[in-house]
C-alpha cells in the first residue's frame, strides 16, 4: 500500500458524540418507532461511517499494481507466465451499504451526493474487476495469449480510475462532516468529563495526522514538525485524563484503548526523533544497491497510519 493512496479510518461513530442514539438496552425493532429526528440523523450518519471504515486501502492501490505488473504484459512490453491480481473485492458489499445509508432519512446532501457517485462507480467497476480477477486467477491468459485481458483492459482501467476518484470524494465528504461534528461536540462538552476527554482524543489525533500528511506522502514533516509534536502532546494529555476518569469508575481502566494510543504516540515521537537526527535523509543518500525495497521512512509512515487506524477503531468500538 502506498502512502499517497492510503485511506485512513475516517469516521468516529456518532454514538460517541450523541449518546441518546446508542441505547443498546432496547432492540432496534423496539426503539425504531420512537426515533427522534436527531437520532435518525445519527443512525444514518453511523451507517455512512461504517461504510467509510470498511476498507483502509484505496482502490487506487489495485489500479497502481495492475498498471505496474499486469498491463505491461498485456501491452506486449513485458513477458510473464505468472501474473497476480487480487481476487477479493469489497466493492459489492460497499455498494450495498452505501445504498442502504442513502435510502435512510433524513436527507444529507453533503453525504448522499458523493455516496451516490461512489455507488454508481462501484456498480460499473465491480463486474469488470471480477472478470479481470477471475481471468488472471485461472491463468486463462496462458491459453488465449492474453486476448481477453487486452479486450477488457481499457474499460477496466477507466472504471478503476472512476471508482478511485469517487472513493476519494466520499472519503473527503465523510472526513469533513466528521471533523465538524467532533469540533462542535468537543467545544460544548462539559469539561473534565469522560465524554470531553474522549472527544478531545478524536479531535487531536485527527489534527496530528493532518500535520503528518507530508510525512505520509514521503516528503517528511517539514515545517510541521513542532506543530506535530505539540498535537501529539495534546492528544497524550486527553488520553491520560480519559484513562484517569475511567479508573475512577473501574480500577482496570481502559487498557484495550490505551494500548493503541501508546503505540500511536510512540511511533509519532520516534518519527520526530529520527527526523531531527537526520536518519531519513541519510537513508536517502545511500547508494542504490544498499537501499531497502521499503525505506525506514516508508515503513514508519505505514506504521503510523496503521496505529492511527487502530486508535479510531478502538474509539468506535470502545467498551470502557
Amino acid at each position: 500500500m502506498t502512502m499517497k493512496t492510503a485511506i485512513r479510518s475516517l469516521g468516529i461513530a456518532a454514538c460517541l458524540l450523541t449518546l441518546s442514539a446508542c441505547d443498546d438496552s432496547k432492540s432496534e425493532a423496539n426503539r425504531q418507532p420512537q426515533v427522534s429526528a436527531e437520532q435518525a440523523e445519527v443512525l444514518k450518519y453511523n451507517e455512512y461511517v461504517g461504510t467509510a471504515n470498511m476498507t483502509q486501502a484505496s482502490f487506487g492501490d489495485d489500479l497502481e499494481k495492475y498498471r505496474q505488473y499486469v498491463q505491461p504484459v498485456f501491452d506486449g512490453k513485458k513477458k510473464s507466465d505468472s501474473l497476480f491480481f487480487s481476487s477479493t473485492s469489497s466493492m459489492g458489499r460497499i455498494k450495498e451499504k452505501l445504498d442502504k445509508a442513502r435510502a435512510m432519512k433524513p436527507d444529507m446532501a453533503d453525504l448522499d451526493a458523493p455516496a451516490q457517485t461512489y455507488s454508481e462507480a462501484l456498480g460499473k467497476a465491480d463486474p469488470l474487476y471480477s472478470d479481470m480477477a477471475n481471468y488472471i486467477g485461472a491463468k486463462t491468459y496462458l491459453s488465449d495469449k492474453g486476448a481477453h485481458g487486452r479486450e477488457i483492459q481499457s474499460a477496466f482501467i477507466a472504471s478503476m480510475e472512476a471508482v478511485t476518484a469517487a472513493q476519494a470524494g466520499f472519503a473527503n465528504a465523510i472526513d469533513a462532516k466528521d471533523r465538524a461534528r467532533i469540533k462542535a461536540e468537543f467545544e460544548k462538552a462539559e469539561k473534565d468529563t469522560i465524554a470531553y476527554y474522549q472527544l478531545g482524543m478524536s479531535y487531536h489525533i485527527k489534527e496530528s495526522m493532518d500535520l503528518a500528511s507530508g510525512f505520509l506522502a514521503g516528503n517528511g514533516l517539514g515545517d510541521k514538525k513542532e506543530a506535530f509534536k505539540t498535537s501529539l502532546d495534546q492528544f497524550n494529555g486527553m488520553a491520560t485524563n480519559y484513562e484517569n476518569k475511567v479508573r475512577e469508575k473501574t480500577k482496570n481502566g481502559c487498557s484495550s484503548l490505551m494500548l493503541h494510543v501508546n503505540a500511536y504516540l510512540a511511533k509519532g515521537r520516534e518519527i520526530i526523533q529520527d527526523t531531527e537526527s537526520g536518519k531519513y535523509e541519510k537513508d536517502k543518500k545511500r547508494p542504490a544497491q544498499f537501499q531497502l525495497m521499503q525505506s525506514d521512512e516508508q515503513r514508519d509512515a505505514s506504521t503510523l497510519l496503521q496505529n492511527f487506524n487502530n486508535v479510531i477503531n478502538a474509539l468506535n468500538f470502545n467498551r470502557c
